[in-house]
């Protein structure tokens, strides 16, 4: 058994406790088993954490470890298969230096990347899937040039098209065969596909219904791609359990999903980051026209949200060269949530969202040991998770995935 110490330290359990001087947590294996303050407990292994801030890992519940270009519509398809895999990995190791222990992927990897993860092959957060994201024919993951016919030749992380209850059923139990830990539907039209608008509605009620009743009878939920207010309260009368992005969430809408039962993850990172660096990114105007349209009501959809009382989680949604600053979401939904609220969802209510929260999230007797420990006070600072030189220390399963103390 391995035993180890992490001792003088201001500990942030994120169980919604304030942090505490002087902590110290106790690990064996890659398990947690105690936690307080004062005079630490006798043992071998010792890591003087030079009070700095340790924490749970974070989660990441809206990132696209596949897609690694800017420019989402054609670049990519010059590259071979294989590449498109090396290149996805290479993010997956990324996001795991930036202190993100656990990640949802919103459409794209497949259950490879979520075995290869648990084997201990590549570095990488722990990541759950929904395979391909279903999408109906010109909707925001038919990814066709308005000239094409046919579907480009990226068969690694290419959406499945399907429209029509009995083709939206067949797609759902595919992915479902294949692995996947959720399902996810494009409820909208969105900013990277060039065939639609944010504002609009994709999918009728019933073949959302029948969406969601494949993953039900599997004992799995279903996440949403929305921006309007009418395919947010569509999704929610069809029991679609997280709805994501939800820029244009007025307090009416709010009210609705806080009644049927929704989570929404706002994902602030990408419009932020692509609006504001998007020009020299090379981002299509199409593009780039709508991140900046959809960013003007973020922050206060993330308001009605809040005065609603509805389950908040956190995702980042970024692409391309994005994919580096995840850690600024923390940051920017501190801006309405308060930095204690905003690191919570990226934790305790983000661990609860993926129902892993008997598991991670919180640093607690019984859970694993996925933790970082954070230089400064990000509680105060949430801006300190951006550098990531200000993380000491990556812990994943008890193991150090990173160590420059």
């Amino acid at each position: 058994m391995t035993t180890k110490i992490f001792e003088n330290l201001l500990l942030l359990d994120c169980t919604g406790r304030e942090p505490v001087d002087n902590g110290w947590v106790v690990i064996e294996n890659d398990r947690i088993v105690e936690a307080g303050t004062g005079k630490a407990p006798g043992g071998t292994e010792r890591i003087d954490c030079k009070g700095m801030t340790l924490m749970p890992g974070l989660i990441d519940a809206h990132i696209h470890v596949s897609l690694f270009d800017n420019d989402l519509t054609s670049t990519h398809r010059r590259y071979y298969p294989t590449m498109h895999y090396v290149k996805a990995l290479a993010i997956l190791k990324d996001t795991l230096d930036q202190g993100f222990t656990t990640v949802r992927d919103a459409g794209g990897a497949d259950a490879g990347f979520r075995v290869a993860v648990e084997e201990g092959l590549v570095p990488g957060p722990n990541i759950t899937i929904c395979g391909k994201s279903i999408s109906m024919t010109g909707g925001h993951a038919d990814m066709r040039l308005s000239t094409e016919q046919n579907p480009p030749s990226v068969a690694p992380f290419a959406a499945t098209i399907a429209d029509g209850v009995d083709q939206v059923r067949k797609a759902a139990r595919e992915q479902l065969r294949q692995g996947a830990d959720y399902l996810k539907i494009m409820a909208g039209g969105g900013c990277a596909s060039q065939a639609d608008e944010p504002d609009t509605v994709q999918y009728s009620p019933e073949e959302i219904r029948a969406i969601v009743y494949e993953a039900a009878a599997v004992n799995k939920k279903v996440l949403a791609h929305c921006y309007s207010n009418s395919s947010m309260r569509l999704c929610a009368d069809a029991g679609v359990y997280s709805l994501e992005h939800g820029n244009y969430l007025d307090a009416d809408t709010a009210r609705h999903l806080k009644e049927k039962g929704c989570w929404l993850v706002p994902t602030l990172t990408t419009y932020f980051f692509m609006s504001e660096n998007g020009e020299q990114l090379g981002i299509p105007s199409f593009f780039l026209r709508k991140m900046k349209e959809v960013r003007e009501s973020a922050l206060e959809a993330v308001q009605h949200a809040m005065d609603a009382g509805l389950d908040i989680g956190s995702g980042s949604d970024v692409v391309g060269s994005g994919q580096p600053h995840k850690n600024m979401e923390i940051a920017l939904k501190a801006r309405v949530m308060g930095p204690m609220n905003a690191i919570l969802s990226a934790t305790r209510e983000n661990a609860r969202l993926i129902k892993q929260d008997d598991k991670i999230g919180t640093i607690e007797p019984g859970k694993f040991a996925d933790m970082i420990l954070v230089d400064g006070t990000p509680h105060e600072n949430p801006s300190a998770f951006e550098n990531r030189d200000n993380i000491k220390l990556i812990v994943q399963r008890g193991k150090l995935y990173k160590n420059i103390l």
